[in-house]
């Protein structure tokens, strides 16, 4: 079932404290907040989505700098921090995108992403989300958040679209 959901997608759009990191913020003792903790794996995940035509547009609810800098490195194609109603941005999106909503996933873990998942067509929570969203969405990764989640969303949508053999082929010397 959820193969043909993740074989409509063009658009993935993700969370960030939750889904990219573990969702721990280390905070020193003047307040400031001067690391993030991010996967590689979802790093290289990104770059092969946007390899494979797929963009991605991240939501998040918090404003971080190490976020906004992460984003900026990987060419994320679209970055929104510090955004509370998270459905409101996503209508924005895909309106101005011109994109139907069964073309999106969404990959969130907590409540605040209940409202933009219910507009999308592949709802995707990673293993450690809160047993509301992994009740609620159509897929539940393996991989932990910080720990590939979103990796492992991008490989699903790929092989569901026929392009994972194609992309990973350039890596062998055939």
């Amino acid at each position: 079932m959820f193969e043909i959901l993740a074989s409509k997608v063009k658009v993935i759009v993700t969370d960030v404290d939750g889904v990219l990191t573990d969702g721990y913020i280390l905070i020193d003792e003047n307040g400031n907040e001067p690391f993030g903790k991010f996967s590689i794996y979802d790093g290289f995940g990104i770059v092969m989505a946007h390899a494979c035509g797929i963009k991605i547009i991240v939501i998040s609810g918090r404003q971080s700098k190490c976020t906004e800098v992460r984003c900026r490195k990987l060419g994320i194609d679209e970055v929104y921090t510090g955004v509370h109603n998270k459905s409101e941005r996503l209508k924005e999106i895909a309106n101005r995108l011109n994109l139907n909503f069964n073309e999106m996933a969404y990959i969130g873990d907590d409540l605040i992403d209940l409202g933009a998942m219910s507009l999308v067509g592949f709802k995707v929570a990673p293993q450690n989300a809160v047993q509301t969203i992994k009740d609620y969405v159509d897929y539940v990764t393996k991989a932990y958040s910080g720990d590939g989640a979103l990796r492992e969303l991008v490989d699903l949508i790929l092989k569901s679209q026929n392009l994972y053999d194609e992309y990973v082929k350039q890596f062998f010397n055939l």
